[in-house]
């Protein structure tokens, strides 16, 4: 185990308060991109430039504004960064909005800074953001993928400013082993190897493959804390969901109970490789594309163009973590483009032994076409 531990396993040195305090959203920007340059441990290279700006928070100025200025203040997820955003922030863009990407603390620069996070943290990061955007914008709305997408829920109880949701793979469930992350990540103190759940190669340089007990008990807080909010606070806010069936980091079936209580404006696109029942106002849709040799939608496929070139059709990184402990030689053969298939983590059957992590939308331009017709339909009457 000794051999595993490097400077990506420590916190970053460095001044975190730019979550908090910077005084404009480029003052933010610019001391963002700074933490991330000194922060990361793989710079020296010719991609140097790509990887930071990947990692790093944005603003895109919106295309062919008319009416009332909107904003929109994007979350990733866990583990992620604002390069896993960009794909759904050019669509907002093209729709006239202001888009802010943010970077959620203890992201972006090195796994070791998830040692220390608290879910506190991403909330007051968020909230200085909306502020921001607040001020540049007639209406505000929140986007938010996974844990990103928690985060915004608890932030649409607490902010009437808010005027619309758009929801990516909710972190809505999860296994009730994750409540036992929280206790672990104090036993790591003394015994460093209990501060994580697991230690990878992080050959994604846009996404950690290491990840902190710590980090998987803040979001377990989070959501329960965001479930709390919920029973004591309600608004009807335009609801836009998308999430799969076949999600193995989360529990989709939760998603489907919530968004089945949600009073207003809502749409929801559930990626089913079946024939669920499903609440009102869920539209089914297929998920299995055996042309595409794609048998299943992932957690982290919803939101990924076909033609990003990182993690789409045709991208440069390929998602094998789910085999790097358990069977070498799978992962290997997934590593080398040799999959037999591609679709969720250890969705495998006879004809597919080697599975590789889908990490694009098939029907994303499908997808965004439905996000048009809520934009024209719900957030219009938000």
């Amino acid at each position: 185990m000794a051999g595993e531990w490097s400077a990506r396993h420590m916190p970053s040195a460095g001044d975190d308060s730019f979550h908090y305090n910077a005084d404009s959203i480029s003052a933010y920007l610019d001391a963002a991109r700074r933490r991330v340059e000194q922060g990361r441990t793989d710079l020296g290279g010719s991609q140097d430039s790509w990887v930071i700006e990947g990692n790093s928070p944005f603003l895109l100025e919106p295309e062919n504004a008319h009416g009332p200025s909107r904003g929109i203040l994007m979350a990733h997820g866990l583990t992620d960064s604002p390069f896993a955003l960009r794909d759904m922030a050019r669509f907002f863009q093209r729709q006239g909005f202001y888009v802010l990407g943010m970077l959620l603390p203890g992201h972006g620069t090195r796994p070791g800074d998830l040692l220390q996070v608290r879910w506190q943290d991403w909330v007051r990061a968020h909230q200085h953001l909306l502020e921001l955007l607040q001020a540049r914008v007639e209406r505000v709305y929140a986007f938010g993928f996974s844990a990103g997408a928690t985060l915004s829920i608890y932030q649409s109880l607490l902010n009437p400013a808010i005027s619309g949701l758009f929801l990516f793979s909710p972190a809505i469930g999860v296994s009730a082993s994750a409540a036992l992350a929280r206790p672990l990540s104090r036993l790591g103190r003394r015994w460093r190897r209990l501060a994580w759940f697991d230690i990878q190669p992080d050959t994604d340089v846009f996404k950690y493959e290491s990840l902190t007990n710590r980090a998987i008990g803040e979001v377990y807080a989070l959501m329960q804390a965001a479930r709390q909010l919920g029973t004591i606070s309600e608004r009807r806010v335009p609801l836009f969901v998308a999430a799969s069936e076949r999600d193995v980091t989360l529990d989709s079936a939760a998603t489907l109970r919530w968004f089945g209580r949600q009073p207003g404006v809502r749409r929801m696109l559930y990626y089913t490789t079946g024939q669920p029942r499903v609440p009102a106002f869920v539209k089914c849709v297929p998920s299995r594309f055996p042309h595409l040799r794609i048998r299943s939608f992932s957690h982290t496929s919803l939101t990924q163009s076909p033609a990003n070139p990182h993690y789409g059709a045709h991208g440069t990184q390929r998602f094998c973590t789910h085999y790097y402990r358990f069977d070498r030689l799978k992962y290997q053969r997934c590593k080398a483009g040799e999959e037999d298939c591609l679709g969720e983590m250890f969705d495998e059957l006879p004809d597919c032994q080697v599975i590789r992590r889908l990490t694009y939308n098939p029907l994303f331009e499908e997808m965004l076409g439905e996000m048009r017709d809520f934009l024209a339909m719900g957030v219009s009457v938000a």
